[in-house]
């Protein structure tokens, strides 16, 4: 695998999510083996990780076909855009 493939499947929306990956399955062992407290406030977490990998996903795509798989082009505008993100939700 070259370089290129592998840059262009490595990518900040792609970390993202993997970051929605991460709260799918935390949501789901406190959902399976939590306190009854856990049970019951845990099934938003896997609904919200959910919506985060499919718009992480969904953007990736989009932006690789916007760019034509061009790898540099991806990582600025996927940098921009978690960026953007980061700043907005420490500046709420």
């Amino acid at each position: 695998m070259s370089i290129r493939k592998l840059l262009i499947w490595i990518t900040p929306l792609v970390l993202g999510a993997l970051v929605g990956l991460y709260e799918i399955l935390h949501g789901l062992f406190y959902v399976l083996y939590g306190t009854p407290d856990q049970k019951r406030d845990y099934p938003l977490e896997i609904v919200l990780g959910l919506l985060i990998m499919a718009v992480c996903l969904g953007g990736h795509w989009l932006i690789s076909r916007i760019s034509h798989s061009n790898t540099r082009t991806i990582w600025i505008i996927e940098s921009i855009l978690v960026a953007l993100v980061i700043y907005g939700l420490y500046r709420s």
